[in-house]
């Protein structure tokens, strides 16, 4: 059988076709990678639609001075305790403000720092929203003198710490065109010892929930109430560990401090006698 030669139209036909398919299968990869990279993205924008963990994280900061304070819960903040509003904001600005810098803040004869009321003024419409007035005037509370200087228009903070009898989580977030409803709960510091014998620093679950209402104004969202949650604790027990602050009290640790001292100079005692 005679072998027939291609003739030139031929063989270029045949380049042609060679190149279109080799185009189609480049084509065909790129449309399967894109639309693998669509799915992609796509999944990620729907998952960032449904993680808050950052607005949740935010609210954990912006409410640790208030749940540090334990409020009572509120309808408005016309009917709240306005010295714990008050001693709110003044905590909002310790924590925001940079406090450590000598040059910043004015101190009074004893070292203790003077807050200015603008910056009170300023955290506190953080929280309660720019319309909202704080009143400033010296107060007592949780066994704290809070000095208003009217010459110096801010506050004596003592020269001391306080211990928070919780920490907030917070566990949801419901928001509205109206409101936010964020559901914190009250985690407990810990109180326990280690099989080591020092103090755990493990955190347990909250004891129990509040939801704080954010009514907007504006372009946000302010706290304008706080209420029992329907959220419950996991276990009982941790429910009525609710039912008073979970503090560990300064006379408890030196209770148990002077146990320690007292075993320990007994044993010395003992082995003195043992040598003499």
């Amino acid at each position: 059988m005679a072998y027939k030669r291609q003739t030139k139209e031929e063989k270029e036909r045949m380049r042609r076709r060679r190149r279109r398919q080799l185009l189609g299968g480049v084509l065909c990869l790129l449309i399967v990678f894109g639309a693998a990279s669509v799915v992609a993205s796509v999944g990620r924008v729907i998952g960032s639609l449904f993680d808050d963990s950052e607005e949740r994280a935010q609210y954990e900061k912006l409410l640790a001075p208030l749940v540090m304070l334990d409020p009572v819960p509120f309808d408005s903040l016309e009917t709240a305790d306005q010295n714990l509003l008050l001693q709110a904001a003044i905590w909002e600005a310790i924590y925001n403000e940079d406090i450590a810098d000598e040059t910043k803040y004015e101190r009074d004869e004893s070292g203790a720092l003077i807050m200015p009321a603008v910056d009170v003024d300023k955290n506190g419409a953080l929280l309660f929203g720019p319309d909202y007035t704080l009143e400033h005037h010296s107060f007592e509370a949780d066994g704290m003198q809070f000095v208003y200087d009217e010459e110096r228009s801010g506050y004596i903070i003592p020269i001391t710490g306080t211990t928070s009898a919780y920490t907030p989580k917070v566990v949801r977030i419901k928001t509205s065109v109206k409101e936010k409803r964020v559901t914190v709960g009250y985690v407990a510091p810990p109180t326990g010892f280690s099989l080591d014998g020092t103090l755990s620093t493990e955190q347990g679950d909250p004891a129990f929930y509040y939801d704080y209402i954010f009514t907007r104004q504006g372009d946000g969202y302010y706290l304008t109430a706080i209420t029992t949650s329907d959220t419950k604790p996991a276990n009982s027990a941790s429910s009525s560990a609710a039912q008073a602050p979970a503090v560990i009290e300064e006379a408890d640790n030196q209770a148990q401090l002077q146990e320690q001292a007292d075993s320990i100079a007994a044993a010395q005692a003992e082995t003195s006698s043992e040598a003499a």
